[in-house]
């Protein structure tokens, strides 16, 4: 199958060993003097590892590997110990991997083993670009732009980066918005982002969607969303990202309305309304 994964250049490892420390699904191992990516079975592709190579040596590609395996990653973790175990849950919860979570749970309960737990205190994401902010912006700097200033108030944005578990998104209304449709509007910011989380994503190109699937209902469910707003451009590949919304909801245990927006190639609104 194609999906995301590790990938390593070896010219710049310096084999520290830091990325295979910190990887408690045991894909990577420090083999002759370099981090090698040992089983692609236990790389769940999410890159936590990024953040912990000072060298900058590993990257997220999409490319034919074999699919992750919940299973084959906790006969890993278990032999390292109660502490691992752990981490890994936790890093499955807080990048809203609901799916792999449930299997890895039932796994457990399977084995009648302890399942320790890993909501207690938040872990922060190994990667730089995922690491969750709220944004703050000073009023003299948006006054010296003639009033014009970004209404984005959290990062990351881009939906296989962003965690349900970001307090930003508690009962917060979500603006699931088409990459191209900030492009197309000249009043993006400042009429139709302002006072809303944001989650962006491209219904066509984007790869491993499956895994927005699992995080729009753990925001749904856990971060209580109020309200989902969906804006898509009115070209036929983009409806993709109102049905995974809709479905999402049908999927989530909470009921919570969704309204659709169809942006023109022109930036005008072709279409609004509840659905």
């Amino acid at each position: 199958m194609e999906r995301q994964i590790i990938r390593i250049d070896e010219e710049k490892c310096d084999g520290c060993g830091v990325c295979a420390s910190g990887c408690p699904e045991g894909a990577l191992q420090m083999i002759d003097g370099k981090a090698r990516l040992v089983s692609e079975i236990t790389c769940d592709g999410l890159g936590a590892c990024i953040g912990d190579c000072p060298q900058g040596a590993i990257e997220i590609e999409t490319r034919e590997a074999a699919p992750y395996d919940e299973c084959k990653t906790l006969d890993n973790i278990l032999p390292m110990g109660a502490n691992t175990l752990k981490a890994h849950l936790k890093h499955l919860y807080e990048h809203g991997q609901t799916t792999f979570l449930n299997q890895a749970i039932a796994y457990l309960q399977a084995l009648k083993i302890s399942i320790p737990d890993y909501k207690e205190k938040k872990m922060e994401c190994g990667c730089p670009g995922s690491a969750p902010q709220t944004l703050h912006r000073e009023p003299a700097k948006a006054e010296a732009r003639e009033g014009l200033t970004s209404k984005l108030g959290q990062w990351p944005v881009q939906m296989h980066l962003i965690s349900p578990m970001n307090p930003v998104f508690q009962k917060s209304d979500l603006l699931l918005a088409a990459d191209c449709c900030a492009f197309a509007m000249a009043d993006f910011n400042q009429k139709y982002l302002a006072g809303k989380t944001l989650a962006i994503a491209c219904p066509k190109l984007d790869q491993n969607q499956e895994i927005y699937m699992d995080k729009m209902v753990a925001l749904i469910d856990q971060a209580e969303l109020n309200t989902i707003t969906v804006m898509i451009m009115e070209v036929p590949c983009c409806g993709g990202l109102l049905r995974m919304a809709q479905t999402a909801v049908e999927r989530a245990q909470r009921k919570i309305p969704i309204k659709a927006m169809i942006v023109g190639v022109d930036g005008e609104i072709r279409k609004e309304a509840w659905v």
